[in-house]
């Protein structure tokens, strides 16, 4: 049998009292000597180990029993998600036990199909996870926690169609939330590479306008200049996202300098979109863009007069 000592360096220090293996004599010994700690009922601490955020959310697991999981917000966090850090754990269990009050418990049974771990905390999918958050955030914050979850791999969006088909039933509102962000998305959607990004394509969608994203640039001759982040489509326009330009030499700014005079130089106008810009001054962004469409409609209309 498994020395109870090795299942608790598995489990973040803790251990559940059905996990010891002792009689209550020789439990009660270990609580007297405080070579255990009660954390919660039934589950303790194994003295000398570290007091953590993740020790706490695998004690709760623990004590909601063999088919409790992290869930929701906590869920968010052992996913590595952006926006969700480390703060009130909260867990799904189906059983009815006593609450001790010093977390949030959502009264649910999670599908086995549903769960896994995470650094040997019992989780939800990343499937679950999503449809557990979506149902408590904003839009604008959901769009992005979808997105991100796409850009990483933890979803596809064959597989998001596929589970909220199964779910529909559920009655849950998140997979209402889910099916709306997941309709709004063609099959072959692909998100932008960075939330700034994301942020800039529903700010140029928003304003009417049509794009192509991670739109490639060629010479006359078909020969590659660059890979730019927005084309406005049919026009000679394209938005640079700056959110990336962090130069970490010399060599990097001056290379950055020659790709964009290459592109200027091809008769492409050029806007750069900054995260205070898009944030903080997003008409002033706009403008921007609708005075280089401009600007490159006059140009054109020139050259082509002057060719006739």
């Amino acid at each position: 049998m498994e020395c109870w000592k090795e299942i608790g360096s598995r489990q973040w220090g803790v251990v559940r009292r059905d996990q010891l293996g002792l009689s209550e004599d020789a439990i009660w010994g270990l609580i007297k000597d405080r070579t255990l700690i009660e954390v919660l009922p039934c589950v303790y601490r194994v003295a000398g180990t570290a007091q953590n955020w993740h020790q706490a959310l695998m004690a709760a697991c623990l004590w909601g029993g063999d088919a409790a999981v992290a869930s929701h917000r906590s869920a968010a966090v052992l996913w590595s998600l952006e926006g969700f850090p480390e703060g009130p754990l909260e867990i799904t269990t189906h059983k009815q036990k006593h609450f001790p009050g010093r977390f949030r418990v959502h009264r649910a049974e999670v599908d086995p199909a549903f769960s896994t771990r995470k650094l040997g905390i019992p989780v939800t999918n990343a499937f679950r996870t999503l449809r557990d958050v979506l149902a408590v955030v904003d839009e604008y914050r959901a769009n992005q926690t979808l997105d991100e979850a796409l850009r990483k791999g933890l979803v596809s969006m064959d597989a998001l169609r596929r589970f909220v088909d199964r779910e529909k039933k559920s009655g849950r509102r998140g997979v209402g939330v889910l099916r709306k962000l997941v309709d709004q998305r063609d099959p072959a959607y692909q998100p932008s590479a960075s939330k700034l990004q994301a942020s800039v394509r529903r700010l140029l969608i928003g304003a009417g306008l049509e794009v192509v994203e991670e739109y490639v640039i060629t010479d006359a001759k078909g020969e590659f200049i660059a890979r730019v982040d927005f084309r406005l489509l049919d026009e000679w326009v394209v938005v640079e996202v700056e959110g990336r330009a962090n130069h970490s030499s010399k060599i990097d700014w001056e290379h950055d300098l020659t790709r964009r005079n290459h592109i200027t130089g091809e008769g492409w106008g050029v806007i750069h979109a900054t995260a205070d810009k898009v944030k903080n001054h997003p008409e002033e962004f706009l403008a921007e863009v609708h005075r280089a469409r401009a600007s490159q409609a006059r140009l054109r209309g020139r050259r082509a007069g002057s060719s006739a």
